[in-house]
């Protein structure tokens, strides 16, 4: 028996770049991101936007592949939804974005707070957060919100541990208030494996993980998701399957782990492999493997 859909909350789930929805990819074993498998554990209302490089045929792949074109158009459509849907009386607000996605997810929680009297959001949910806008690699993304807004009740973001390409520099989320205590309301946990690793779908040993993770936060939270669903996706679980591609001809250094850094327990220190390296940092020991 189907599960009855909440009318009183919406989520509001936002892709990475060039993801879309493919139905024949769904479901827990499918190959769909991460933040559609969320969509489909979600048992209320879903407002839900493909990536940027989704629309517009090859020019609009170009372009938002590299400078994220199409970005604010998004983010607007998503608040002329919300606003719709507080009118017939929503009154909760829950939110994912993975990748450019997740960077329009956080951009989209400060603009709800700045137009919408400071509207709560019970639930951000973040999968590698990658902005870069207006050229590959930047980090400056001027004009873009991505600090944690005083609306956000619980935000929680998954990183990749083995990313080194130079276009996908992780944004770590900033909570101006501190929390109380801090760390209350943010948590970031670090995955292992690359990008599409946390947030696609084509590895699913690891992006398992990340997703079972997410969706265990938001059972916490209140939100309502199915258990069947999240069941499913643990046993998909793989703590040891290979990664993906994680370098540009010449590397990047590993991203930096602070040691209060939180890592996930699934997490274990893997020598090289050939060519292959692993982010190892020193939380990690190779008593661990």
């Amino acid at each position: 028996m189907p599960l009855k859909r909440e009318h009183k909350m919406a989520l509001y789930a936002f892709n990475g770049t060039w993801n879309k929805d493919d139905p024949e990819e769904s479901g827990p074993a499918g190959k769909d991101s991460n933040v559609v498998k969320f969509r489909e554990a979600y048992t209320a209302k879903v407002y839900y936007t493909d990536g940027v490089g989704t629309r517009l045929g090859p020019i609009g792949k170009i372009l938002g592949g590299l400078t994220g074109a199409g970005s604010r158009t998004r983010v607007r459509e998503a608040l002329e939804s919300l606003n719709e849907n507080l009118n017939r009386g929503d009154r909760v607000i829950d939110v994912v974005g993975f990748s450019r996605g997740a960077a329009l997810a956080l951009h989209f929680v400060n603009e709800v707070g700045h137009y919408f009297n400071h509207a709560p959001v019970r639930f951000l949910g973040l999968f590698d957060t990658v902005a870069s806008f207006g050229k590959p690699g930047n980090d400056l993304d001027i004009g873009w919100k991505l600090t944690l807004p005083g609306n956000v009740q619980k935000c929680f973001h998954a990183m990749a541990l083995d990313e080194r390409r130079g276009n996908f520099p992780v944004v770590r989320i900033k909570d101006p208030s501190g929390g109380n205590p801090p760390g209350a309301r943010l948590q970031e946990v670090w995955f292992r494996g690359v990008h599409g690793d946390i947030g696609g779908g084509e590895n699913l040993g690891l992006t398992s993980i990340a997703i079972s993770w997410m969706l265990e936060k938001a059972l916490e939270c209140g939100l309502p998701i199915d258990p069947a669903t999240l069941e499913a996706h643990r046993k998909l679980w793989n703590p040891s399957a290979p990664i993906g591609h994680n370098v540009d001809p010449v590397p990047d250094p590993f991203r930096t782990v602070f040691p209060s850094d939180k890592i996930h327990p699934t997490v274990r220190f893997r020598p090289p492999q050939g060519k292959l390296a692993f982010n190892n940092p020193p939380q990690l020991k190779p008593t661990d493997v």
